[in-house]
């Protein structure tokens, strides 16, 4: 009797452009696959760490379709935390400091119930990748407070604040490794597969012709950046399926436009099975 082939799974960083993973799982779900591992980055640890927490990609996409499906869900999630909690606003409000998000917060309010308490408690072995911000070293974490790990994942310097690592300051792990393919291929599987959601500048016909301004400048940039990143890393884990949905006209602010990217990501989700069924037979 053969056994089922271990699939672990690379999910990327790409700020709203990273809800298209949310159709990915849906193909896996569809499959019958469980992976047998995930790594996550960015937006990618946020989503993974509720998929390998046990949650079907289904209830992923209906929790994310409450909280992001209007402009006044969004807000009463901001400005009015669940449970009067202190800790779980999403905003940092000061009169002698920028307004930033608050990185746990952030992850409170968009986590669908359910979600593990440390990383060691998720039904499928789960890791996040962020990045150092002093010396520079792309962090894997694989154990501790899950909501902890996602946030030090999601920091955005200036926009998205996250706590301390073991002292240590740490910023989006999409500077170091946009997705983490290197960590899932570790993890000894049969088959890898990496979703990058990072896109490309958009064009001038993704805008109305217009030129990119500075704030566009300075995220193309990284975009191009982190594209060279993921091309190296893909060089030496060799993923075996390696997906980049069709999302590179949206910013990596549109969150408002949840259903729009997932309308975009739904090719995705027939050309994954077509690409994962073969590997799947051969390693069966």
């Amino acid at each position: 009797m053969s056994k089922k082939p271990k699939i672990a799974i690379a999910l990327g960083g790409g700020a709203a452009r990273g809800l298209a993973h949310i159709v990915i799982l849906e193909a896996l779900d569809e499959l019958g696959v469980k992976p047998s591992f995930i790594s996550g980055c960015s937006i990618g640890a946020l989503l993974g760490a509720a998929y390998a927490s046990g949650l079907s990609a289904a209830a992923i996409r209906e929790h994310a379709l409450s909280v992001l499906g209007t402009p006044g869900s969004a807000a009463k999630q901001l400005f009015w935390p669940k449970n009067g909690n202190r800790n779980s606003k999403a905003i940092n409000l000061s009169l002698f400091r920028p307004i930033s998000l608050n990185g746990i917060g952030l992850v409170q309010l968009v986590s669908p119930p359910g979600m593990a308490a440390r990383i060691e408690d998720t039904e499928i072995p789960f890791c996040v990748v962020s990045t150092d911000f002093y010396s520079g070293a792309e962090v894997t974490i694989d154990q501790g407070d899950l909501e902890t790990a996602v946030a030090a994942s999601i920091a955005i310097p200036g926009v998205i604040s996250a706590p301390k690592l073991n002292g240590r300051v740490m910023i989006d792990g999409a500077y170091t490794n946009p997705v983490p393919v290197a960590q899932a291929r570790r993890s000894g599987c049969d088959i890898l597969v990496g979703i990058d959601v990072t896109g490309r500048p958009r064009l001038p016909e993704d805008k109305g012709g217009a030129d990119p301004g500075p704030v566009e400048l300075m995220l193309g940039a990284t975009q191009i950046m982190q594209k060279r990143i993921i091309h190296m890393q893909n060089t030496l884990a060799r993923p075996d399926v390696f997906i980049s949905p069709n999302i590179h006209s949206f910013s990596a602010h549109e969150f408002l436009k949840i259903e729009e990217i997932l309308a975009a990501a739904e090719p995705e989700r027939e050309a994954l099975k077509r690409r994962l069924e073969p590997l799947l037979a051969a390693a069966g």
